[in-house]
């Protein structure tokens, strides 16, 4: 963890990110600013190597990339220090727990040989002031049994406040990256799954592909119907495309009425041949509306399919399956167009 700048030091800072902010595409949020505070400060050097990659390179840092950048090297980053920080609080625990626990036996063992040898040194007749100090340290040596006993409990309770507090942290990180209307993935859910799929793919390996799916006139139906309804709509499309997939496949919603299906070990055949099941499963579909159960139908979708090449950068992808996608649209609606 890394100690607060100074104000002066943070009023620096945020002079020299301005002007870089403002050479770049992405639009000036406190994200934006986040990431080209972390990447001025020196102190991420992860997040300094890609920036000034892209730089070099001449990559524009667009709002999706700096989000990417804020996820992967900020975000993530924090969550990942707040586990090891419990990881190495709670194995701290432990071991004082094990080592008070190993004390308390020694010190009951303790207890009962000097009990043993009190009662004998009195059988033998000895010194009445030597029993007075033998029960004395008897009494003492109770006591920090008993010490020892309460401060076993009380670190077993901080390692289950520990868990509590992790499983918090991994509760946080799914609702992070599930979208809370229709129940499937979100944005940052669909890319950190892709990422790792394109880092981990094997040479030679199919796909993988992805879907995009576009519904069609939405605008209209909110109009017709109401946002009401049209979250209805949403959270049924979002349904409809999750029976057509299975396995490793990934449903996510990729913006307001758009949804992306990625498939790992996907041609680009099968992706399309997918993407024929989904939009015939949405038109087939009836919805009910209203407390008289009345359905509405002619809801359909547009999609676009691309498979991803070797070397190809995760944008590339994304674009050639969007390009596919506005074919769609231009060409009528309510169809599957495949990418080059």
């Amino acid at each position: 963890m890394h100690s607060p700048d100074s104000k002066d030091r943070s009023a620096e800072l945020l002079r020299l990110a301005i002007p870089m902010m403002a050479q770049q595409p992405a639009p000036l949020h406190p994200i934006t600013y986040a990431v080209w505070y972390d990447y001025l400060a020196g102190r991420n050097a992860d997040l300094r190597a890609e920036v000034d990659s892209a730089r070099a390179n001449g990559v524009p840092l667009s709002d999706e990339l700096v989000h990417t950048l804020y996820r992967r090297h900020i975000l993530d980053a924090a969550t990942n220090a707040a586990h090891q920080v419990s990881d190495g609080l709670r194995a701290v625990i432990d071991e004082v727990g094990q080592t008070a626990s190993a004390t308390g036996e020694r010190v009951t063992e303790f207890t009962a040989a000097l009990q043993a040898k009190s009662g004998r040194i009195a059988s033998l007749g000895g010194p009445a002031g030597l029993g007075a100090e033998i029960d004395a340290l008897l009494s003492d040596s109770r006591d920090t049994g008993a010490s020892l006993a309460v401060l076993s409990q009380r670190l077993l309770s901080a390692t289950a406040e520990l868990e509590k507090l992790r499983t918090e942290l991994d509760l946080v990180k799914v609702q992070a990256t599930m979208d809370s209307l229709t129940g499937v993935a979100n944005r940052r859910g669909f890319d950190e799954t892709i990422e790792q799929l394109l880092r981990e793919q094997a040479p030679g390996q199919a796909g993988p592909s992805v879907v995009l799916i576009d519904l069609d006139h939405f605008k209209q139906i909110n109009d017709q119907y109401g946002h009401v309804f049209g979250d209805t709509v949403l959270k049924s499309v979002a349904l409809a495309i999750r029976s057509c997939v299975k396995g490793r496949d990934l449903v996510a919603r990729y913006g307001g009425e758009e949804f992306v299906v990625l498939l790992p070990g996907t041609a680009l055949a099968g992706a399309g041949a997918l993407a024929e099941q989904i939009r015939t499963t949405i038109a087939g579909a009836r919805i009910r509306r209203g407390a008289n159960h009345e359905t509405v139908g002619n809801i359909t979708v547009s999609l676009g399919v691309a498979c991803w090449k070797p070397g190809e950068a995760l944008e590339t992808l994304i674009d050639r399956a969007d390009q596919a996608l506005y074919r769609s649209k231009r060409e009528g609606r309510n169809r599957v167009t495949t990418g080059n």
